[in-house]
């Protein structure tokens, strides 16, 4: 989705993508679940930049970020364990689908204390450009990088990799998937093994 975060076309969705998308889905019967929020948004928006044959298969597709199935999933699940304290960064996509209250109640679920800084905003990682202009990133990140590094939380949560990988350049924390704190929380304690774990800072560089 790079190129709509740059403010160029809303999607560079392909016709093969799409009609990958409906068979996987079964003709529309299985919703379609997106786990990075800013591809969730490009997708929902990617109506305009099809044919008319496949502006019908879209309108028949479910397409879910992963935030709005983790909230709905919550009432089924029990929480056996929760992080005391941990911090979000809600990225642009999640604001702009108005998904940051239910990225919050998903933390609150699964934790004590929820700390969302003030000045929680774009990270500049802009689909790729965070790759090739560091500065960038090192710039929009650093009021609310700021709020961030001297607190210490169990966790540190977003929706999205690359933005993932922008805070960890800004703050120096290990931010990952909010989805590693729903896993972590609802893990049923007579089934947990040990997990490998990689290392967001060592992804980041």
């Amino acid at each position: 989705m790079p190129r709509s975060l740059r403010g160029l076309s809303p999607s560079t969705i392909q016709p093969m993508g799409k009609r990958r998308m409906w068979k996987w889905s079964d003709g529309g019967r299985l919703p379609v679940v997106v786990d990075t929020s800013p591809c969730t948004y490009g997708l929902l928006h990617s109506r305009e930049v099809l044919g008319l044959d496949n502006q019908e298969r879209f309108d028949g597709l479910r397409i879910i970020d992963s935030i709005a199935l983790a909230h709905d999933l919550l009432p089924t699940l029990r929480v056996h364990r929760k992080a005391a304290s941990v911090a979000l960064h809600p990225v642009c996509s999640v604001i702009k689908m108005g998904l940051a209250g239910e990225l919050a109640e998903v933390a609150k679920a699964c934790s004590e204390r929820v700390f969302v800084p003030r000045d929680a905003g774009c990270c500049g990682f802009a689909g790729d450009r965070g790759f090739l202009v560091p500065e960038l990133t090192a710039s929009a990140t650093a009021r609310e990088a700021a709020e961030v590094r001297p607190g210490e939380h169990d966790g540190y949560y977003s929706s999205s990799r690359t933005c993932e990988m922008g805070m960890v350049r800004a703050t120096g924390k290990p931010y990952r998937s909010i989805w590693f704190l729903l896993e972590e929380a609802t893990r049923d304690s007579f089934l947990q093994a040990p997990v490998t774990r990689y290392s967001p800072l060592e992804s980041a560089g």
